[in-house]
């Protein structure tokens, strides 16, 4: 990638900043803001008046009044969804998953520091796991970050994760790096085991993994090698190995 030298518009960045925020904390008021941004009162009311304008943040009624995002971050959201190459190739691919299995698979995805799910295939049971899109989940304890991490040197482990003593031993993601699959039992949701396998961008470096989550009344240790095997499978097919 050739890279060029240009100034960036820090207004811009400031607005993108003030979106974030307002995602993570609303309803959220101006004060809130800005004890959160650092930023001026008046600086930040432009900002928030510019935004309320272009259609990307709405006011709540109050006194004071709150913000939260407007539905257009939704509509944005899901025509990249619809569009995403990764997401299309990745649908028939939880979809199958999940046949095979009955349980609820779906596609998480390494966004800086975070893993997001981006895509869900619910499963066939009537008591399952349930995955909203959007949420993030924990990289030194998901099924889908101990793929991930597993790929990683120590060092960037370390870097990305939230809580370094919640990470597994050097020895634990070599095995994981070598079957295939990885493991979660009960630590993100009570209740429930997850199995997960990376899925690799065109640089071999790891950017997702596709999970299969289930009661833990279902996906016993006896079935762990069998669904890993399908998971790692589905997981290598879309990136393409």
């Amino acid at each position: 990638m050739i890279s060029i030298s240009v100034k960036t518009l820090s207004s811009l960045l400031r607005g993108l900043q003030v979106v974030e925020t307002i995602g993570s904390a609303q309803p959220v008021g101006l004060t809130e803001l800005c004890r959160l941004l650092d930023e001026d009162k008046s600086a930040l009311q432009r900002v928030l008046v510019t935004l309320h304008q272009a259609g990307w943040i709405r006011q709540l009624g109050g006194s004071p009044p709150r913000w939260e995002l407007a539905t257009k971050i939704v509509t944005l959201a899901g025509q990249a969804h619809s569009a995403s190459s990764l997401l299309s190739r990745a649908r028939p691919l939880l979809s199958g998953l999940r046949d095979a299995t009955g349980e609820t698979t779906h596609l998480a995805l390494l966004e800086g520091r975070k893993i997001v799910v981006a895509s869900v295939a619910d499963g066939t049971h009537t008591v399952r796991t349930a995955l909203p899109i959007g949420q993030v989940h924990p990289p030194e304890t998901s099924a889908a970050g101990r793929a991930i991490f597993a790929h990683l040197t120590p060092a960037e482990r370390a870097e990305r994760a939230g809580t370094a003593a919640a990470l597994l031993t050097a020895a634990e993601y070599d095995e994981i790096r070598t079957r295939g699959w990885s493991l979660c039992e009960g630590a993100v949701q009570s209740g429930s085991t997850s199995i997960g396998a990376a899925i690799f961008d065109i640089t071999r470096a790891p950017q997702g993994a596709i999970v299969v989550s289930a009661p833990d009344s279902r996906l016993t240790s006896d079935a762990y090698a069998s669904v890993g095997t399908l998971v790692r499978d589905a997981a290598r097919r879309l990136s393409g190995r």
